[in-house]
């Protein structure tokens, strides 16, 4: 995968922080008009309540709501048998208890649905499955009937069966379903997750198959017992009825919630249906189109990623059942009651405002901990990228330029150097000595990536290194060079044989916008875009095509053309040891850190892979504000960075660091019959069609690790898109061979001159 061809791109209104300048206690969401507290806050607020689950379980595989009554088909591993087994489970929401039925699956069988019948009774889709096993043990032949399973919901009993595997799955080798409901007349509806549902009535015989011309994202039941479904069109997410009668998909539902990202429905039961995305949950009325928001997720302290199902019960309240994980991989399940109160019956804190262009999981997680703790703040979020990114980021430099600017920045897509140098941020350094930190106990390079004149402006919690590779035997021991010696290196060679997956952007992000400050000085305001640099990169990006053809991409695996050097530099990142010894693999032979090209030779560069923020100079709240940020680099945060397989990024501070390397380095053994311990992989790592086992870190292996985040004292990544259009508009003649590179080279210079001029 290719990490520089990420990006992403909401724009919210800013009468929404204005209106909430008050948030509510350590879990609240606003709903509801007026201010029945008195003090700028909506009249009502959600409350949430967490409680324990009354089972065990692994995962839960299917969920059917019924009045106050949840029912659960769950799986537990047992470790004395080594077989997993599954359970069914009511569940009596209103006194939080679970009533483990009395219905057994078969072995090798699982849930595919469940939904409440007409008749009172539980509908289930259970898959059963057969193996057919040769004389050394492996399956050389399966079997999977589908069945519909009527059950008792006061006991669990199977009232009966009948095997639906030839209506659902037709002409195909097998029959699947990933979304299923009950109408209210007792029909049943089996989505394939294609576009085909499958209709059949109460007795089980066929009615008909309607195609919905299009991928089926969620399916479900409204309170009036009509069957929805939900699919993606030209302006995102789109709510559709079934019409049976007319045996087709009807018209999209006006004034349903739209968008993009994680989007599920659920049937209401003061409204049709219950919405619920990655923002928040709304009640949806389907007969006149009107949306009602009850709260969003992260303002009662819930990690929207880790929502899997969403009701209401009889006395209004609403539920979730999340799954939450830790960062050592670890997950819980947990039950939330969100119940209506009035504002004015709870305390209101001193908000703190994280403003971002996208907000990810880890800083997601820490806000939620910090709001359910902390008695005095409150962190709220205002994510400006996720809809567009442009027109977010034009809404945060106004807002970071006025009265409206977040307490806490997000530096994840933001060129940082361009921020850092207009006074907009704070300096971290005094706060961590007023604190009792000392800045010795952090990777100095790492801050220095951060630091503006010796000014800390922005802190990272975990990093990677991005890093351009190649073998040690082309390019010699160096752990950098300069733009002129990387082009005299490729210089001669074919396009096709020097990156995999070339074109033009991928070339400029690799030798102009990784390093975009050798060509724009924020604090001067000189440019240099019609040096020979540049224009060199020009003529070298002219040899790629505009857009690389995936579809030409041919079935020899990455691994195979670096070590036959049909491909000469691999960009890539190191997030762990394990990474490393990874990529040490893949070349087949000593590997040198490269990097970006530039003047200094110092081209590798510190990517925060856990968020980075900074503490805006005009808020209010700055002891706050740094109370919440501080704790990412409290020894306890960094310490649950560490990975016994290899993390997503390395702690900032150095003794967490030095306690990953010992875990890298701690050796695995498994005992065999006899007693005997035998070393064994770690885990095991791979790219593409490449793959190998990762044992315990060498010594050698660690301080080559070391050497690498070292050589490491720069950001990057983040480039103002104004200056990449600015570049990509210019720069076509040259490729149409319409005007020289030196003449496109002088015309980008002034476009981009006038724009750092206006913008400095």
């Amino acid at each position: 995968m290719n990490e520089f061809m990420q990006k992403f791109i909401i724009s919210k209104n800013i009468i929404f922080i204005s209106a909430m300048l008050f948030i509510l206690s350590a879990a609240l969401s606003g709903c509801g008009k007026g201010g029945g507290a008195g003090d700028g806050r909506p009249e009502y607020v959600y409350v949430p309540e967490y409680v324990e689950m009354d089972m065990e379980c692994d995962y839960i595989s299917s969920l059917a709501s019924s009045g106050d009554d949840v029912f659960l088909s769950v799986s537990k591993w047992d470790e004395e048998t080594g077989f997993t087994t599954n359970y069914l489970y009511r569940y009596n929401m209103n006194e939080n208890k679970a009533t483990r039925l009395s219905l057994e699956l078969p072995e090798n069988s699982d849930v595919s649905g469940m939904a409440p019948g007409a008749d009172g009774s539980l509908i289930m889709i259970v898959n059963n499955n057969t193996f057919e096993m040769d004389e050394e043990g492996n399956v050389k032949d399966s079997k999977s009937i589908m069945e519909i399973w009527k059950v008792s919901m006061e006991d669990g009993s199977l009232l009966g069966s009948q095997d639906i595997t030839e209506l659902v799955a037709g002409k195909s080798d097998y029959a699947y379903v990933q979304h299923f409901c009950v109408d209210g007349q007792g029909n049943l509806y089996l989505s394939d997750g294609d576009n085909c549902i499958h209709i059949i009535d109460k007795e089980y015989k066929k009615v008909c198959d309607i195609d919905t011309g299009d991928w089926i994202n969620n399916m479900a039941a409204s309170k009036e017992g009509d069957v929805y479904i939900t699919s993606y069109g030209s302006e995102g997410l789109q709510l559709k009825k079934v019409d049976l009668a007319g045996k087709k998909i009807g018209d999209s539902v006006a004034g349903a919630p739209g968008g993009y990202g994680n989007q599920s429905y659920y049937t209401g039961v003061s409204g049709s249906l219950l919405h619920s995305s990655s923002g928040g949950v709304s009640r949806v009325d389907t007969a006149s189109g009107t949306v009602e928001t009850l709260f969003d997720w992260l303002d009662v302290d819930i990690n929207s990623d880790y929502v899997n199902y969403v009701g209401e019960l009889s006395d209004g309240r609403i539920w979730a059942i999340t799954r939450n994980y830790e960062i050592s991989g670890s997950a819980t399940n947990e039950l939330v009651f969100f119940t209506r109160k009035p504002s004015s019956e709870v305390p209101a804190k001193e908000e703190i405002l994280y403003g971002t262009m996208w907000i990810g999981s880890d800083v997601k997680r820490n806000i939620i901990n910090f709001n359910k703790t902390n008695q005095t703040y409150r962190i709220k979020v205002k994510e400006y990228g996720n809809d567009d990114y442009q027109s977010g980021l034009t809404q945060l430099n106004a807002d970071m330029t006025t009265g409206n600017c977040p307490d806490i920045i997000g530096l994840d897509g933001l060129d940082y150097n361009q921020y850092a140098n207009k006074g907009i941020f704070e300096d971290l350094y005094p706060y961590m000595e007023k604190t009792g930190m000392d800045r010795q106990d952090f990777l100095g390079n790492v801050l220095e990536a951060y630091e503006v004149d010796g000014k800390l402006y922005g802190i990272v919690p975990c990093f990677q290194i991005s890093t351009c590779m190649a073998k040690t035997s082309l390019v010699g021991e160096r752990s950098g060079w300069t733009l002129t010696e990387m082009l005299d290196f490729v210089e001669g060679r074919e396009a096709e044989n020097i990156f995999d997956y070339g074109s033009r952007s991928s070339i400029f992000y690799y030798c102009i916008y990784n390093n975009i400050d050798e060509f724009i000085n924020w604090e001067t305001g000189e440019c240099f875009f019609d040096g020979e640099g540049f224009i060199r990169t020009l003529e070298f990006a002219a040899q790629f095509p505009e857009e690389f053809d995936y579809n030409s991409v041919q079935e020899e695996g990455t691994s195979s053309k670096l070590r036959s050097e049909k491909i000469l530099l691999m960009q890539g990142s190191i997030s762990s040891v394990q990474e490393l010894q990874m990529m040490r693999g893949l070349f087949g032979e000593e590997i040198s850190f490269v990097g970006y090209p530039n003047s200094e030779k110092l081209g590798n560069l510190v990517q925060p892979t856990g968020g980075s923020m900074a503490l805006s100079s005009k808020s209010k709240h700055k002891e706050g504000a740094w109370e919440f940020m501080q704790s990412f680099l409290s020894e306890e945060y960094q310490d649950s960075l560490i990975s016994e397989h290899g993390g997503w990024g390395f702690p900032v501070r150095k003794e967490s660091l030095e306690k990953q390397f010992e875990q890298d380095m701690k050796e695995e053994y498994y005992e065999d019959e006899d007693g005997n311990k035998t070393r064994q992989s770690k885990t095991t790592w791979g790219w593409d069609d490449f793959e190998m086992e990762i044992y315990a870190a060498t010594p050698e292996e660690i301080e080559a690790v070391r050497e690498l985040i070292a050589s490491a004292n720069k950001t990057g990544g983040n480039v103002d898109e104004q200056l990449t259009n600015i570049i990509t508009e210019e720069a076509e003649p040259f490729f149409k061979g319409q005007k020289t590179a030196a003449d496109v080279a002088q015309i980008i210079q002034n476009r981009i001159q006038i724009y750092v001029n206006e913008n400095r």
